[in-house]
């Protein structure tokens, strides 16, 4: 019993070397600037970071893409703080 739990041990260490080592660079790349991007207050901010997007070389997976509807949803977020609560044509609201 303790032999399979050693060769066990040693698999599950091997597996995670690999996973480790052989991650895509790209993808975290992308998880940088989706840090970033999710870390920024300010439209400008997350907008100067959404274009370093296009340098990174990345395989289009279920992986990245999901990194980019993330980093989507954080810009998105930052925009409705952004946004005005009242349209250009109604009155402001009363003090």
């Amino acid at each position: 019993m303790a032999y399979d739990r050693r060769v066990m041990s040693r698999h599950l260490v091997i597996w995670i070397a690999l996973a480790i080592g052989c991650r895509d660079k790209g993808l975290t790349r992308l998880e940088e600037i989706r840090a970033t991007i999710c870390a920024c207050k300010t439209a400008e901010c997350a907008e100067a970071a959404i274009k370093l997007v296009p340098a990174v070389q990345a395989k289009s997976n279920a992986s990245s893409q999901k990194i980019a509807r993330e980093m989507l949803d954080c810009l998105a977020k930052i925009y409705a703080k952004a946004r005005p609560a009242t349209g250009p044509d109604e009155p402001a609201p009363a003090p």
